[in-house]
């Protein structure tokens, strides 16, 4: 039997605010845009780092293109929605150089970085990264609350990625991995360079980052065991689904002891299992505490109203601990 999980509702920003913070945002795209519509009015925006300042944009707030102009004016939040790669890595290397709060969606440099939240707890600011573990899904918040209650915990299973979900319903139709993968992006769901996603790799940063908050443990992303998509048998998915299964792609973390272990796999489940309910860019976790019941949350993990709406839960926290 599971229970389902309810979060305590974030502080309203307006109403518990008695200041406000000065902030820049890096990047204007999906995600940036819909953080910039719904911003606070507690948030004072004095920048935007974009790549075209020609581009309309939903503010009235100075547009830069260079990362040194516009930490140059000295924000104390730096809300980051770039796009990952080595661009959005420097941009939050400066930014926790230069001692300011960070709110960030970067599931990659976030997990492979554990340095740079180090650094900026170290320095009494906040680094948070809700939003890079499960989009609308408050995966994150839910351990950081068992743990705040002294439920610890000690094993959780995911689906965390829309693309797998997305691509191994269409090999279940019948359709070639290509053709799945050319649909998936689309729908919007695939990167131009979908790897991460097929791989396991998007799906091991966010294992990294629920460790972290769980246990206060480092996992290397790129250590984590990840099984392919591209190895599956094209025709495994139409057979699990023949047999009253469903295939999907399984993050898992436990710990046992003193020892964590994460992995990656492709798994057959049985359509009563909680995991095999997830289509598109449905997200599912299962937390297992010490005690108690399991704790099931579910709902979309992606996409720009969702993702959004967790960085401003981030943004709601901050305000609601500083002002």
């Amino acid at each position: 039997m599971t229970t389902l999980f309810t979060l305590a509702p974030a502080a309203s920003p307006v109403a518990s605010s008695t200041g406000s913070i000065r902030a820049v945002m890096l990047g204007c795209g999906t995600v940036g845009s819909g953080v910039l519509l719904r911003l606070p009015r507690a948030i004072r925006l004095e920048a935007l780092l974009v790549k075209d300042r020609t581009r309309a944009r939903p503010t009235r707030a100075p547009v830069f293109t260079d990362i040194d102009d516009i930490l140059s004016l000295r924000p104390e939040l730096v809300i980051e929605a770039l796009p990952g790669g080595e661009e959005a890595e420097r941009a939050l290397e400066r930014a926790v150089a230069a001692g300011c709060h960070i709110v960030s969606a970067n599931k990659d440099v976030c997990a492979r970085r554990p340095d740079l939240e180090a650094r900026t707890r170290q320095a009494g600011r906040t680094f948070a990264y809700a939003a890079a573990v499960g989009g609308g899904v408050p995966v994150l918040e839910a351990i950081a609350q068992l743990k705040a209650q002294g439920r610890q915990l000690i094993r959780a299973r995911a689906v965390v990625n829309g693309t797998s979900n997305f691509v191994l319903d269409r090999l279940a139709a019948g359709q070639s991995l290509e053709t799945a993968v050319t649909a998936a992006q689309e729908a919007g769901f695939a990167e131009a360079d979908p790897g991460a996603d097929l791989d396991g790799h998007d799906a091991a940063c966010k294992l990294a980052l629920m460790a972290r908050t769980a246990w206060g443990v480092d996992l290397d992303p790129r250590a984590i065991p990840a099984q392919s998509l591209r190895d599956l048998d094209p025709v495994a998915p139409a057979r699990a689904v023949e047999n009253g299964c469903r295939i999907r792609q399984v993050a898992s973390l436990r710990r046992e002891g003193g020892t964590v272990t994460a992995e990656v796999r492709l798994e057959t489940l049985s359509l009563d299992d909680p995991l095999s309910r997830t289509k598109d860019e449905a997200n599912c976790v299962v937390l297992h505490a010490e005690t108690g019941l399991p704790v099931v949350l579910s709902g979309k993990g992606a996409g720009k109203g969702p993702t959004a709406a967790s960085m401003l839960g981030d943004i709601a926290r901050l305000l609601a601990e500083t002002c």
